[in-house]
């Protein structure tokens, strides 16, 4: 999974910088999506449903960073 996308380097614009995170930020809140269901303790249940929500908070800054004017320009 994480192996498998590309890495930054000197040729990543900033764009594809944010493109690529905002996957991450979807195969986390997925992956933590999962993890709720299997969880068997309340505590790591209640763990896991908070870090999928962080992701998804991560995700609209991400998008909204993308959707920004200066981005259009670059």
């Amino acid at each position: 999974m994480w192996g498998e996308e590309k890495m930054l380097d000197q040729t990543t614009t900033p764009e594809e910088a944010i493109r690529m995170a905002i996957e991450r930020e979807k195969t986390s809140h997925e992956f933590y999506t999962q993890a709720v269901k299997i969880a068997k303790y309340p505590g790591t249940k209640q763990m896991f449903e908070f870090l999928a929500k962080e992701e998804l908070r991560h995700r609209r800054i991400l998008e909204e960073e993308l959707n920004k004017d200066y981005m259009k320009e670059m």
